[in-house]
């Protein structure tokens, strides 16, 4: 069954069924029964790839995610679809292990024109790659950006301010040994710009970075859990541990209840992402929320107005964090 079959069968033209099935141009109300009492008897669905090829747009864009163990993903992926759909595209979901082959994979939908664009959470394809595709296809990073070797458009926070406030709110609550647990991928400039954040809100208080107090592992709990039990045994263990993210600060409360501390009491807590975890532990997590409705909408408007306007210039935009102060931290003495 083809669209010439289904004008035959409702004595009409292959242009009146192509107005019918795109909603487009004059029909007359009697031409347009006919054609759909046709697709409905038939079951015939319009050749879409076909159109796609034709009109180079397929109104679908491709959203590559690194994992979907993450929680912190699901609200800006709602946001993402709500938006995209309040444009007339619908939303694909890629998710990639970070794996740089897979990722090549899926971007080749964006040069076969499967989609239309491409919202990348942080990719682990090398710079070179990722400045090939912006520099040809509509592309948004989303929740991170590049440094100085990526010409790309990104939507994020600033994270080495995030990180910089969490310090100073430890110290006004008396800390001095203040310990952190970040990630280690390679690329990652978030990471790295945390890292930068906990730096400077050391030194502008005038505590001395400290190795010991600055391990790196995975996100998860079972990580953070390992490396609290090393911080913890240090000869001056920390007072508090600010985690960045609230996956590793749930574990390090783990740790804390299993070992006979009292988390926010004895040893204070502190997260990174405001995700659901943070406020069901005991104590609830003090933690940086990041806007995730607020990022899916305006990674998702962007890249919609770079497929609008191929020659629009690269644009980053910085969205206002958030520190959200729970149980988990109190002024000591």
């Amino acid at each position: 069954m083809d669209i010439k079959e289904v004008a035959r069968l409702s004595g009409t033209s292959v242009a009146t069924v192509s107005r019918v099935i795109n909603n487009s141009g004059t029909v007359s109300p009697e031409r347009r029964a006919r054609v759909q009492k046709v697709i409905e008897q038939t079951g015939y669905h319009p050749n879409h790839v076909g159109r796609n090829l034709r009109t180079q747009c397929s109104q679908k864009l491709l959203v590559m995610m690194p994992t979907i163990s993450n929680p912190f993903y699901s609200d800006i992926i709602v946001s993402c679809e709500e938006h995209a759909r309040a444009n007339d595209y619908g939303v694909l979901l890629a998710v990639t292990n970070r794996n740089p082959q897979i990722e090549r994979q899926y971007f080749d939908m964006l040069y076969t024109k499967q989609v239309d664009g491409v919202l990348s959470f942080l990719p682990t394809i090398s710079p070179q790659e990722i400045n090939r595709i912006t520099a040809e296809y509509p592309f948004v990073a989303c929740c991170w950006r590049g440094d100085e070797r990526i010409n790309a458009s990104y939507v994020c926070i600033d994270n080495e301010r995030a990180a910089y406030d969490m310090v100073a709110y430890l110290v006004s609550l008396g800390h001095r040994r203040i310990a952190a647990l970040n990630g280690s991928y390679p690329g990652r400039t978030y990471e790295i710009e945390r890292e930068a954040g906990y730096r400077k809100g050391l030194a502008h208080a005038g505590i001395p970075y400290r190795e010991e107090y600055y391990l790196k592992c995975d996100y998860s709990h079972t990580e953070a859990y390992q490396a609290a039990d090393r911080l913890m045994h240090l000869p001056e263990p920390p007072t508090a541990i600010f985690a960045m993210s609230d996956d590793r600060a749930a574990g390090v409360i783990k740790y804390l209840w299993e070992h006979g501390y009292k988390p926010g009491v004895d040893v204070d807590v502190a997260g990174f992402d405001n995700v659901t975890v943070s406020e069901i532990t005991t104590p609830s997590i003090t933690t940086i929320a990041q806007p995730c409705a607020q990022l899916g909408k305006e990674a998702i408007l962007l890249l919609i107005a770079r497929i609008k306007d191929p020659s629009m210039s690269n644009k980053g935009i910085i969205l206002a964090h958030s520190l959200i102060a729970r149980g988990s931290t109190r002024t000591i003495s």
